[in-house]
Formats: C-alpha cells, structure tokens, sequence
C-alpha cells in the first residue's frame, strides 16, 4: 500500500513537486493546471490526488516547505548576522524560479504569514533604542517588507549582485535607518 511513510509515496510527492517547480519556469503559477504536472511528473491524476486536495493545497505545501528552510537559516528569528542573510539571498538565488513567482504574488501567502509570526515571535531579539513593542511590531513589518521588495527586484535583476553585496547592502541600509 502507498501510505505516507514509505519511500514510494515520498518519491511521488516529490516527483510532482518538483514537476510544478520546473512548470514554474515556463508558466505563471496560477495558470499551471494538474494535467500539466501529471504530465510533467509522468503519473496519474489519482496519484496527484493521493497527496494533494488541489493546486493550491500543493502551492500551500512547497511554500510551507521554503518558509521552513528560511525559518531554519535564522534559527526561527533568533539569528539576524550578515553571515545568515548571505545563506539567505543564496537560497534564494538557488531557488530563483520559486521566488520570482512567490515573491510576485499580490496578497501575503500562508507561508509569509508564518515567518512573519515566528520573527514577531521573537521580537525581543530585534529591540533596539528601548523601542516599545508596537513600535518593534511595525518596525519588523517594515524591515519584512523591505527585504521582500529588495529579493523581487534582485530576482528581476537574475541576481546581478552576489548575496555577500546583497546582504551588505540590506544590513547596511538598516543600520542606517537605527539612527
């Protein structure tokens, strides 16, 4: 039986996974269809729905699993060095076809939601100048938004600037806005 412990359901998962990642390359994201990944995956449809309800529960999922590895390079907001967001603009550049679409959608996605909540979470990490914590809260909103916009256009760039400059550049910039 294919249940979600073994090796073959885990290929499968992967498999179209990775089949909707390189769709992505060539389509925008929402108009991807699942016949495209079975395609693309060379599976069935019932297999695509052994492990996803729809399109959007798979998006939910590769999501979930970038904001994890993102999470993960800053130790879940407890680790801000120029050395953790030069691993952060490599992943990144790594993983350009993901990005240009995610970072492109309009509306704030489950997995942004999540990160944004694990670094509000641990808000105390970022306290400078005896801020209070509202002004942390929308101090953090603005600095997210700002690596967000600063990702998208080095994407559109094809990542023209190295992540070490990348990274510079954004620690800089905020330590400018400290004074």
């Amino acid at each position: 039986m294919n249940t979600k412990n073994n090796s073959r359901y885990k290929t499968s998962s992967q498999k179209i996974e990775d089949a909707f990642l390189s769709l992505i390359h060539k389509h925008k994201y929402e108009s991807i269809t699942i016949c495209q990944i079975c395609e693309q995956a060379h599976i069935n449809r019932s297999t695509f729905y052994t492990h996803y309800d729809d399109i959007n529960d798979l998006i939910i999922k590769i999501e979930s699993n970038f904001a994890n590895c993102m999470a993960k390079i800053f130790h879940y907001g407890t680790r801000q060095t120029h050395e953790a967001f030069i691993e952060m603009f490599t992943f990144i550049r790594n993983h350009q076809a993901f990005y240009k679409a995610f970072l492109n959608i309009p509306y704030a996605t489950l997995a942004e939601s999540n990160t944004k909540t694990a670094v509000l979470s641990n808000i105390e990490n970022l306290k400078t100048n005896d801020l209070s914590g509202f002004a942390l809260y929308y101090r953090a909103s603005f600095f997210g938004a700002g690596i967000k916009e600063m990702c998208r256009l080095w994407l559109a760039r094809n990542c023209q600037e190295t992540p070490e400059q990348m990274a510079t550049l954004l620690l800089a910039e905020y330590a400018h806005r400290e004074r």
